[in-house]
């Protein structure tokens, strides 16, 4: 298997509820970033990971190699009320 030596990030987070969001980025940390953000406008208890990807250039479409995960996050899953 021939891969890009660029690599990228890919990540994603949904609830249980089915709703989530996800994107690839160049940087690490812009995407640990996309993912916390992303997280925060979820229900609680959603999931979340970055991993890493890299471009499949021998694909007769175009196409992503992902590899190793290398961030895994969890909301809160209980709120805090105040009064």
């Amino acid at each position: 298997m021939h891969q890009d030596i660029d690599g990228f990030y890919s990540w994603a987070a949904s609830d249980q509820y089915g709703r989530g969001s996800c994107g690839i980025t160049g940087e690490a940390e812009q995407a640990a970033a996309l993912l916390r953000q992303a997280l925060e406008s979820l229900a609680p208890g959603a999931t979340g990971s970055v991993q890493l990807v890299h471009l499949d250039r021998y694909a007769s479409n175009p196409s992503y190699i992902y590899g190793a995960i290398v961030l895994r996050l969890r909301s809160a899953t209980t709120t805090v009320a105040n009064g």
